[in-house]
């Protein structure tokens, strides 16, 4: 009972012989928690316990993250995998080929005969070639229960983005918006690396009032680059454009299914171009508002028409629609317009 125990994360009493790590984690019922449940979830494949989390997720679980994959492996909780499989996984399959090689072996073949074929003719070489890598897996009863978890967080993401698309079909914008606040306040997430962070331009907190404006204004548009579609397409990608600026990611399932494309643009495409014009339409407001009177168009797509764009200036109001309607690149258009003085500095 004492694994079982340990399992569950109950203080046994002979814990205290245990290392400081060990007790640090066995004092953290970690079937409940979600930091402990999400880096489990990294191990539900085997992979190298080095590997396992960044140094920078440590405020989540006030220690280095590294401390607690050894304590989940000290305490059971993350299990050795058979030699076999750890030699697939430390070694490339140009580098099981110089080891076979090297002891005069068969060199040919799948990733897992040339691992296997080094197992049968020198276990104990390849166990020493090997101590200082430390690979590993849920142990099973850990990985039932991490599964579990991960398909609660699956079951509301989809009730989520359900909820969101209902209210988004009958434009009641508001309920959408505050669906999706309340799940992404629910759920968990890791940090984020610190130099993304630093990448990242965080704009003040808008009302929902303020986003409900902006959802019921695109709701609205017609970039002419997609041209064509037909108003049940144009309501999948609007609703697939929402789903994504509300939720971090697209549904083209549920918002556009069995979507025809327009061209050779599918549901992702598309929904980008409306993105692109969204960015584009406040871009102009932003260049009006400060008084700037001409753009430069800077263009890094493949075709003819954005080539015939690319490095010109054009007032603003002689500025052509972007995306461009006469694109043909697979991706879509990405050309964008900056004003004149933001152009001059660019090298």
């Amino acid at each position: 009972m004492e694994w079982f125990d340990r399992l569950l994360g109950r203080k046994h009493p002979s814990s205290s012989q245990k290392s400081a790590s060990d007790t640090q984690l066995v004092t953290i019922n970690w079937a409940s928690s979600p930091p402990h449940l999400a880096l489990l979830q990294r191990f539900l494949s085997a992979r190298d316990a080095k590997d396992g989390a960044p140094d920078y997720w440590e405020p989540i679980f006030g220690m280095r993250p590294q401390c607690v994959i050894d304590g989940m492996v000290a305490l059971g909780l993350l299990e050795p995998v058979p030699l076999l499989e750890k030699i697939e996984i430390c070694h490339t399959g140009a580098e099981l080929k110089k080891i076979l090689s090297s002891r005069g072996l068969k060199v040919s073949g799948k990733k897992a005969e040339q691992a296997r074929r080094l197992v049968e003719a020198d276990p104990e070489g390849m166990e020493n070639l090997l101590v200082h890598r430390k690979v590993v897996r849920c142990a099973p009863a850990v990985s039932e229960v991490v599964s579990t978890w991960v398909a609660e967080q699956e079951k509301s993401s989809e009730m989520a983005i359900d909820g969101v698309i209902t209210a988004l079909r009958r434009r009641d914008f508001k309920t959408a918006i505050r669906i999706a606040d309340a799940y992404k306040e629910s759920r968990f997430q890791f940090p984020n690396h610190p130099a993304q962070d630093a990448m990242t331009i965080k704009s003040a907190p808008r009302s929902i009032e303020g986003r409900e404006a902006d959802f019921a204004t695109v709701f609205t548009l017609r970039p002419k680059i997609l041209n064509g579609l037909q108003p049940e397409q144009w309501e999948g990608i609007y609703l697939n454009y929402a789903v994504w600026q509300l939720l971090g990611s697209t549904a083209p399932g549920k918002c556009a299914p069995g979507f025809t494309g327009v061209g050779a643009m599918d549901s992702a495409t598309a929904t980008r171009m409306l993105s692109f014009y969204v960015k584009h339409q406040s871009d102009l407001a932003r260049m009006r508002e400060s008084g700037i009177k001409k753009a430069k168009v800077i263009g890094i797509g493949g075709c003819e028409a954005c080539f015939a764009l690319k490095d010109k200036t054009f007032r603003l109001d002689e500025l052509p629609e972007l995306p461009y309607k006469d694109c043909t690149c697979e991706l879509g258009c990405r050309c964008t317009a900056i004003d004149l003085a933001r152009a001059k500095r660019i090298p």
